[in-house]
């Protein structure tokens, strides 16, 4: 009787650890299909999405004029560098780098096709108060310096492509101090800007057209030195300046910048009224500054004195002023400064 009992107390107990392993192959099986299923999900997700963005990355695309062979480069490429594709027709920067990845795995590039698609986002031109980006930047027959081992040599930028701009030395002819293979810099100033200084390889050196050029590859690598620390906006707004005449009596002068940044302001006085004021570098003034919504009142010193035709005009710096009026003056300049680059991107989109 007991031989009989323990044999079914043992088939119980295999019965029932077989239980617990089915249970358990059942409860990784469910699991594993819920972890599938969710990869999967996601996975569809991502891809619904992507074709949705992709999708209306071509709509606002085509808005621009782009043809679907070019709108494609720029969204695979923005991928493969993992740049917002939105971004990339919206901002010169990112475009640029794009472009680059492309021409760099496609030798056969249309040199047409990327002036086309510059042209119609308003790439193909920067505005003279940014900085350069790349030197495919830099305006054709800008002057500048080559340097080469102490020697300076004047020259001039005669034409560009995508991969290499070409440089006229100008009046000079062989030999010159370098040969090809050698690096050079070149140093050129943009007004409203910066000094830029650009280094690079010597790819060639042909005449055309009875001038000497050199062939430098592009870059996005150089020297950028500031000419002045803050950006000006070339602005009109009531001013009034007070200051003394030869005497020390005070004099106030009611007239109109012409420029301003949150570092200072700009002026023009008439020669005549200009010779009667005692206002020479170094000399500190009041200036008070009518806007629409305010008034800025500070102490500003004169930077540098110019004569340009009937005028002498004065670049001050401030010496004083209240930390809300500097907000309120760098809030100013940042939308003026957007309202130039939307006003000079539309005018490109519709040249």
């Amino acid at each position: 009787m007991d031989e009989r009992v323990n044999i079914v107390v043992d088939a119980f107990k295999t019965t029932i650890e077989n239980v617990n392993i089915f249970a358990v192959i059942i409860v990784i099986l469910i699991f594993a299909l819920i972890g599938f299923f969710l990869v999967f999900w996601e996975k569809f997700e991502e891809f619904v999405s992507k074709r949705y963005l992709k999708r209306l990355f071509f709509r606002n695309g085509e808005n621009y004029g782009l043809t679907k062979t070019e709108l494609e480069i720029l969204w695979k490429y923005a991928n493969k560098l993992h740049k917002d594709p939105f971004l990339v027709i919206e901002y010169k920067a990112p475009f640029e780098k794009v472009i680059q990845a492309y021409i760099e795995e496609n030798p056969n590039y249309s040199e047409n096709m990327i002036k086309s698609m510059r042209r119609k986002l308003g790439f193909d031109r920067i505005p003279p108060f940014l900085p350069l980006i790349s030197t495919k930047d830099i305006e054709l027959f800008q002057t500048g310096n080559l340097l080469f081992e102490n020697r300076v040599l004047p020259v001039a930028l005669y034409d560009k492509d995508e991969r290499f701009m070409y440089w006229y030395i100008i009046d000079k002819k062989p030999p010159f101090p370098f040969k090809k293979g050698n690096t050079v810099k070149i140093r050129f100033t943009r007004e409203d800007d910066a000094v830029y200084i650009v280094e690079g390889k010597v790819e060639d050196i042909f005449e055309e057209e009875g001038k000497y050029i050199i062939k430098i590859p592009h870059t996005f690598k150089f020297l950028q030195i500031q000419r002045r620390r803050d950006f000006r906006i070339k602005v009109s707004l009531p001013l009034e300046v007070i200051t003394t005449d030869k005497e020390g009596n005070q004099v106030k002068l009611n007239i109109q910048t012409t420029d301003i940044s949150i570092d200072g302001v700009g002026f023009c006085v008439n020669v005549i009224d200009a010779k009667k004021i005692k206002m020479n570098i170094g000399t500190e003034i009041k200036l008070k500054i009518k806007f629409e919504d305010r008034q800025i009142e500070g102490a500003a010193v004169v930077k540098n004195i110019r004569e340009i035709g009937k005028n002498v005009c004065y670049g001050t710096e401030y010496s004083k002023l209240e930390n809300e009026d500097k907000n309120y003056l760098i809030k100013f300049v940042q939308n003026q400064q957007q309202k130039l680059l939307k006003e000079y991107k539309r005018l490109k989109l519709f040249e």
